[in-house]
């Protein structure tokens, strides 16, 4: 859907979510409940390879990670880049600098998986920092990992689809 003027997505398997979008702007607070895997955030419909800003307001319960998410067309790809938690898993392809952290790259298959499309086998990538405090503005330059991704990951890149500020988690919060 569409609140104030971003897009925003919920995906869950198992349990209870829910997302709602208080003080407006870009914000928003994802709350779940017996989750085997949720993932829910804010951005933009059509992703690019553009600068985001965000601020890890509050966290509690269980997550994996918070940070970029989004999927392309064309090859299908699944991606993330972990600011709060961390996306590890697959085969590593180094690391990459950025905004002042270092990255650590990953890249893994899932086969006969959910996606944007049904059911599908497509590649994930995943940059994970994993050091961002909660309450203080942080940014993530997509054009750096999207270079990577297309030089270094070995899958190429493809056409953009949605783009958001994301928590993934499981069981509650």
């Amino acid at each position: 859907g569409t609140n104030n003027g971003y897009f925003w997505s919920l995906y869950r398997e198992g349990g209870s979510a829910s997302i709602t979008f208080p003080n407006g702007g870009g914000n928003f607070q994802v709350t779940y409940s017996g989750v085997n895997d949720v993932v829910g955030g804010k951005g933009w419909s059509t992703g690019s390879s553009r600068t985001i800003g965000y601020n890890i307001g509050y966290l509690s319960g269980s997550y994996n990670f918070v940070g970029i998410y989004g999927w392309t067309t064309s090859p299908l790809i699944e991606y993330y880049v972990a600011e709060k938690g961390s996306m590890t898993g697959g085969t590593s392809f180094g690391t990459m600098s950025s905004d002042g952290h270092t990255y650590s790259c990953y890249k893994s298959q899932r086969v006969n998986a959910p996606s944007i499309i049904g059911t599908a086998t497509f590649w994930q990538y995943k940059d994970t920092w994993g050091g961002a405090p909660t309450g203080q503005n942080g940014r993530v330059s997509m054009a750096n990992h999207i270079n990577n991704w297309r030089s270094r990951g070995g899958q190429g890149f493809g056409n953009h689809n949605y783009q958001i500020l994301a928590i993934e988690a499981w069981g509650g919060g």
